[in-house]
Order: C-alpha cells, then structure tokens, then sequence
C-alpha cells in the first residue's frame, strides 16, 4: 500500500491553519475584551484618586469634631456657672426686695440697696453674655455631633469602596498577567499578518509595563 505523503502533509497543513484561525478568533476576542478591561482599569485609578482626596478632607473633619467634643466639659461647666449666677442673682432680687421698704429710714440700709443693685445689674451682665457664650457653644456642639456622624458615614462608605477597588485591582491584576502570556504565545500563531502582529506585541509590552507599574507601587 502506497501513501500519498503529499496529500498527507495538505491535510496536516489545512488543520493546522483551521486550528490557527480559531486560535486567532479567540485571540481577537480576547483582544478586545481586555482593551474593555484597560478602560475599566484607568477608571478605577481615577476613582481611588478620587477618593484619596476625599479621604484627607474626612479626616481633617473627623479632628475638627474631636476638637469639638473636647469643649464638651467647657460647656458643662458653664452651665453649672450659669446656673449658679441665676441663683445668686435670685438671692440679691429678694435681698433687694426687703429692704427697700426701709430704706428712708437708715442711711446705711440705703447704700446697701444701691450696691445690691450695682451687684445685680452686673450679675444680670455676666449672666447674659454666659448664656450668649453658652447658646452658641451648644450649637457649635450639635452641629459638631452632626458632622461627625456624617463624616463617620462617610469615612466607613469611603473605606468600603477603597477595599473593593482593591479587590478589583487584584483581579485586573490577575487578568493582566495572564493576558501577558496569552500575548506572547500569540506571536507564535501562523496567519498573523504584520499589523496584527505589532497590534499584539505593542499591547504585550503595554500590559507587561503596568504589572511592572503595579509592582512598584505596592512596594
């Protein structure tokens, strides 16, 4: 029996060339779906700049309202302080009060009715720039207390979303790395004409400059 080695090799050839022009369709599938994924990539980058930034607004709000909270104590105290000067200033009403119906008569009872009054007048003073400090303390610390329950919110979403950028990165990462050796095994492919083949070697190169990109900065 006789092989026709010839026609052997046609048919070897024709396999081959089926068999590299599926390889190509994959390829350029593959292709353009991790041009897709490079797209992705440089928005996720731009976000977690993004939030970077908004991550060192957070925290000087976060340190404003702990400042705040520290005036917590000052504003106890002057409410104690408040309260103390509005007794005192009952006490020198009801002092002023009686005596005043005697006062035609002792010289000396007078003049206590007039300092009691000075006293009173400056106490009724001190009593209402304290409370004018006090009001505005206590609104500085509730809206305080407001900020930082914002600030708290948004500090916890911002670290949600920075972990999942970096699951996301990881992933990339992943898929980059394989898509590196995908390219390079194409090269190899026959039935690549010379654009196609830069187009590949160009994009290999690419990918393999930002794992070395990555790489860096996680160290």
């Amino acid at each position: 029996m006789t092989v026709d080695t010839a026609c052997v090799a046609a048919v070897a050839q024709a396999h081959g060339a089926a068999a590299d022009s599926q390889a190509l369709q994959e390829l350029q599938s593959e292709v353009a779906s991790l041009k897709a994924q490079l797209t992705e990539l440089d928005r996720l980058r731009k976000e977690n700049e993004e939030l970077k930034a908004n991550g060192g607004d957070t925290a000087a709000l976060l340190q404003e309202n702990q400042e705040l909270k520290a005036n917590a104590q000052e504003l106890e105290t002057l409410r104690k302080e408040n309260a103390e000067l509005k007794a005192k200033i009952k006490e020198l009403s009801a002092q002023s009060a009686m005596a005043v119906p005697s006062t035609s008569e002792d010289p000396q009872l007078k003049m206590r009715v007039s300092e009691l009054a000075e006293a009173l007048s400056n106490e009724k003073s001190t009593t209402a720039q304290l409370e004018a400090r006090l009001r505005d303390l206590e609104g500085r610390f509730i809206s305080a207390a407001k900020s930082q329950k914002a600030a708290e919110q948004e500090a916890e979403t911002l670290k949600e979303r920075v972990q999942e950028l970096e699951a996301k990165n990881r992933e990339l990462k992943t898929q980059m790395e394989q898509a590196h050796g995908t390219l390079h095994r194409a090269a190899t492919l026959s039935g690549l004409d010379s654009d196609m083949k830069n187009e590949l070697n160009e994009m290999r190169d690419f990918f393999r400059d930002i794992l070395h990109q990555a790489q860096d900065e996680a160290a």
